[in-house]
């Protein structure tokens, strides 16, 4: 309950209702590496993803798997089950141990008809997710690879980071070869540059966890101003 009542997503609503929502629906965990629910399940409810993280796959005809979302504690999953009679259109794998509030889509909509603004921040939600959406591909297509990595890398700071006495953190246990496929290029790419940085002292790599030591000179090169050395 204080889990939800703490939740931005559900501001203002009356702890009779948040009780309502969670008898309805059933709590579920998966360890690291478990499928929540496959691209192609019938898309029967969301997910609302409280302890760890999640990465959103999707799969192209080649059977080429791209990691297109990662998701993090407080973030809803599935959410075409409130919009659309249609399956998931990607698989959401943890790549950590998980837990969150699975609620049938049924439910949830009436819970919005009567909660209005729940509904309104639902679309903002799914209105941002659209927009980054439409960035990368713009990214892909137009951007040099050093720079879609460092606006990757500012982006999963701002909503996954943790700020530390060194830098900014990567919560999420990130592996290279998803970073890669996050910016649309290849894992020994990614290597090469992420090691470069470190030994410039802008990043400190561990396994799975990437610090941001230097997390100003990765803005300026996402956002191309003046370029600090060893960005090129």
């Amino acid at each position: 309950m204080e889990a939800l009542d703490a939740h931005p997503l559900f501001r203002g609503v009356p702890p009779e209702e948040l009780r309502m929502l969670i008898r309805a629906g059933a709590w579920r965990a998966w360890p690291a590496g478990r499928f929540l629910f496959l691209e192609g399940d019938p898309a029967e409810g969301l997910y609302m993803l409280l302890e760890g993280y999640v990465k959103v796959v999707q799969t192209d005809v080649a059977g080429q798997e791209a990691v297109v979302q990662m998701v993090g504690p407080g973030e809803p999953l599935g959410l075409i089950a409130l919009f659309a009679d249609q399956p998931y259109p990607a698989s959401a794998q943890a790549i950590s141990p998980c837990r969150a509030l699975w609620i049938p889509g049924a439910v949830f909509r009436e819970f919005l008809l009567r909660h209005p603004e729940i509904a309104l921040r639902i679309l903002r939600l799914l209105a941002e997710r659209l927009h980054e959406t439409h960035r990368r591909l713009l990214e892909v297509s137009a951007l040099r690879v050093e720079r879609r990595l460092a606006r990757a890398l500012v982006r999963l700071a701002g909503r996954l980071g943790r700020r530390t006495e060194e830098g900014i953190e990567l919560m999420l246990p990130l592996t290279r070869e998803e970073l890669a496929e996050l910016c649309g290029t290849r894992l020994h790419t990614v290597s090469r540059v992420l090691n470069r940085w470190q030994r410039s002292g802008w990043v400190r790599l561990g396994r799975r966890r990437i610090l941001l030591r230097k997390p100003h000179a990765l803005v300026a090169l996402a956002e191309e101003l003046e370029s600090p050395q060893g960005g090129s």
